[in-house]
């Protein structure tokens, strides 16, 4: 029969373009025009959120060396016994030995401390007080040092007199020499604390080259600004980049600094100094940003345009095309090759496509055969997700052991331990296997036992009592190993432990037993570890539990006994079985 078309009949290709021009075109344009008009608005909101990011973290790296100095000053403020021996009376033998034994040891030790090099000086009240400093104190040298004055070398400089220190308080501030060597002292009181009466003070000065290192413009843009105020608005730091212009830092009349009208400010304050990171960053860099990111996504949604016309084009013409070849297929069906798909006359190939439903029914077949076959590999998947898993992690734990016995020396059992770890993972990870022999499983849980003995210089005592007929059969890989780790872990209790491996056949099932001599499980914690839901606990033993019943089946897998103080016996069942029948 020959197909009649009505006159407004039109094809399926010109229908496919058609409608991909229209989806493509308009969300495009769409999307196109909001991202236009939104980047102008929003670039200024991203640029100073990344801004400030930027010097947040900045300010965490000046914590980070501020808490450094902090912490050395707590060494000698926190020390009752340093305090003491600063404000008692010592003379002769005995104030040579405290001096030399304990204070100066002290002060080296605190001096050297901080990861940078700063220089410590202690000044006492106490007149009867030996100093100690070196000759070059007062100048710029580098490394470390530290002194010990007399309070009175300081108590008519009027850096010390503007001091108003008590008990628990501290201060950063640039005394004596620090502002023309470019450093800045941590001041705090040393406390006698037999009366919590001031007896001296504490001052610690470092370089704020160091200290501020991150401190740098250039991070930020090239016409940026960035600087250092303290809580009064006065400039105390500024980065290496704006040396080249001073002048973009000049203070106001007040001495205060003062923001250009052209510059966007963001202040990051410092959280263990009374002073702030402070960012200039000029609007026009942002309008520039701005310009090109509107040229970007002009140009974009151009490309885009074009791209996705041409693949409409492209997938109109497929599409036609393979559908011209099915309306083929099914003509050949209705003449009575039932290969083919059936035909059914309509005035598009739409209408023609519809007509073939009843062709569906040859396909279920073929359907059936494709799911069992997707099935089968999901399975095969969730299995090597399953085995993936059991990651060793006590790999990092070995790592650090073989690390400290390098440190003490102790080779032979370095040696030992690297060997029994190399077996170890030989075993575990040759060739990739899932299912491996009995034989082979029961070694890598002496492997890792070797380890641990080792380890634990030969506390956990083990013992097998395996049958040697049923090492030909096979097992699920690495399903021993987990039970062990955790009796060692959550079983130990005392001195030592005994771990007894079992292995034997009943009838057509093998069973594996771990057996420790521990703590002991309680019941509802036995239960909570071989919940199948996300709500148990035991990650481990129900990974090997559901490793085993999706290989061999539910009525295999994983069982507890345990009493309270005695021990716990792990039993694992599964069908014996192997690779040659």
């Amino acid at each position: 029969m020959q197909r009649h078309f009505s006159s407004f009949y039109i094809p399926l290709g010109y229908k496919l373009l058609i409608s991909y021009i229209f989806l493509v075109f308009i969300p495009i344009i769409g999307i196109g025009s909001y991202a236009y008009f939104s980047s102008v608005h929003s670039i200024e909101a991203h640029t100073r959120s990344n801004l400030e990011v930027a010097i947040k973290q900045m300010g965490n790296n000046v914590d980070y060396r501020l808490k450094d100095i902090i912490r050395s000053s707590d060494e000698l403020y926190a020390d009752q016994t340093l305090s003491r021996y600063l404000t008692g009376y010592h003379s002769g033998w005995e104030k040579y030995s405290i001096m030399s034994q304990y204070i100066l040891p002290r002060l080296e030790n605190a001096a050297n401390l901080p990861s940078q090099e700063v220089k410590l000086s202690l000044y006492a009240d106490n007149p009867n007080v030996s100093e100690f400093y070196y000759n070059d104190i007062e100048n710029n040298s580098g490394g470390r040092q530290y002194s010990l004055f007399r309070s009175s070398r300081i108590q008519g400089q009027s850096w010390y007199k503007s001091l108003n220190l008590h008990y628990g308080s501290s201060v950063w501030r640039q005394v004596d020499n620090d502002m023309a060597t470019g450093r800045i002292s941590f001041i705090r009181p040393l406390i006698n604390y037999d009366t919590l009466q001031l007896n001296g003070l504490i001052k610690i000065s470092a370089n704020m080259k160091y200290i501020f290192s991150d401190v740098d413009s250039g991070q930020l843009g090239d016409d940026s600004i960035l600087f250092i105020v303290d809580d009064q608005n006065q400039l105390v730091f500024s980065s290496a980049s704006n040396e080249a212009d001073p002048a973009r830092l000049a203070g106001s009349s007040s001495g205060s600094i003062k923001q250009p009208g052209s510059y966007m400010q963001i202040k990051q304050p410092i959280a263990n100094m009374p002073a702030s990171i402070v960012a200039w960053v000029p609007y026009s860099t942002l309008q520039e940003n701005s310009e090109q990111v509107r040229t970007v996504t002009i140009w974009f949604c151009v490309t885009i345009l074009i791209v996705l016309s041409l693949i409409s084009l492209l997938m109109s013409q497929y599409f036609s095309r393979r559908f011209q070849k099915l309306i083929t297929s099914l003509k050949s069906f209705k003449e009575g090759n039932f290969h083919k798909r059936m035909l059914v006359q309509g005035k598009d190939e739409f209408t023609e496509i519809g007509s073939a439903f009843n062709d569906m029914a040859s396909t279920i077949q073929r359907l059936i055969d494709e799911v069992y076959i997707s099935n089968l590999e999901k399975k095969e998947t969730e299995l090597q997700m399953l085995h993936a898993q059991m990651n060793p992690h006590f790999l990092y734990n070995t790592f650090s052991s073989i690390s400290r016995m390098a440190k003490l020396g102790e080779i032979d059992k370095l040696h030992e331990v690297i060997r029994a770890l190399a077996r170890f993972y030989r075993l575990t990870l040759h060739r990739g296997e899932m299912i491996i022999p009995i034989e082979q499983e029961l070694q890598i849980a002496e492997s890792y036992l070797d380890i641990q003995r080792i380890k634990n210089a030969d506390r956990i005592i083990v013992a097998y009592e395996n049958d040697p007929q049923v090492l030909v059969y096979d097992t699920v890989k690495f399903i021993l190993q987990p039970f062990v780790e955790n009796a060692l872990e959550h079983a130990w209790y005392d001195d030592e432990i005994k771990i007894t491996i079992r292995a034997y056949r009943e009838v057509d099932i093998i069973c594996f037993e771990v057996e420790d001599n521990g703590l002991g499980m309680k019941d509802e914690i036995i239960e909570g570890v071989l919940d199948p839901t996300d709500k148990g606990i035991g990650y481990g033993i129900r990974n090997v539990d559901q490793r085993i019943k999706l290989q061999y089946g539910n009525e295999y897998g994983v069982c507890i006994h345990s009493s309270l103080g005695e021990g716990t016996v792990i039993r694992i069942r599964f069908p014996a079985a192997s690779a040659n029948g």
